[in-house]
C-alpha cells in the first residue's frame, strides 16, 4: 500500500528511510514537498498497519493513505 507520510522539515530523510525499513516499509523516490515552513511530505510504500508500526518507533512521522488508485488495472 503507497502512504504519505508528513515529516518535520530538516527531517534527515537516510534516518527516516532506515526506521521505515525496520516496520517493513520503504521510502520512494522522489523529492519531499514541503507543506509550510515546518513540514514535508514523502511517499512510502509499506503495509496496511503502517501508522500503528510507526508509533512504535518514536519517529515524528505520521501516515496517510495515498490517494493514487493504481491497485485497479484496466477493467477494474
Amino acid at each position: 500500500m503507497k502512504w504519505l507520510l508528513t515529516v518535520p522539515a530538516g527531517t534527515d530523510l537516510g534516518h527516516l528511510a532506515a526506521g521505515l525499513a525496520t516496520v517493513g516499509a520503504t521510502l520512494l523516490d522522489g523529492d519531499p514537498v514541503p507543506q509550510g515552513d515546518d513540514e514535508l511530505v514523502v511517499q512510502a510504500e509499506g503495509p496496511h498497519d503502517l501508522p500503528t508500526r510507526l508509533a512504535g518507533l518514536g519517529l515524528p512521522v505520521e501516515a496517510y493513505p495515498s490517494s493514487e488508485f493504481d491497485d485497479f488495472g484496466p477493467g477494474g
